[in-house]
């Protein structure tokens, strides 16, 4: 055997040798991160009961907080869940810092 395919051989060995050796990390599960949550300035939970309370909901976010998916969102699938007949209990974000949390109180009311 030429030198040239020895020592390529050798360089082989070696390296295998060496990743045997090498133990892996343990695989850490991670949490998925909520970039709504984690962004938000204010977060609760409302329960809406029928489609003209969520209206109602939707109405007053947007007057109040502004329109916008930068301003507020809610999670979740709603009005599909409302067209079932089950009430639902979305969390719902807020990105604006000025905003008031005591107004929460006044969403659950509507």
């Amino acid at each position: 055997m030429p030198l040239f395919k020895c020592k390529i051989k050798t360089q082989q060995l070696n390296f295998r040798k060496c990743n045997m050796n090498k133990q892996k990390a343990p695989a850490v599960p991670t949490q998925p991160v909520n970039l709504k949550e984690k962004n938000a300035a204010h977060n609760f939970r409302v329960t809406i009961r029928d489609r003209e309370h969520f209206y109602k909901l939707v109405n007053w976010l947007n007057t109040n907080v502004g329109k916008g998916k930068d301003k507020w969102t809610m999670e979740g699938r709603v009005l599909k869940t409302l067209k079932n007949g089950k009430p639902v209990s979305p969390k719902i974000y807020i990105f604006r810092e000025d905003f008031d949390p005591a107004s929460s109180l006044y969403l659950s009311l509507l």
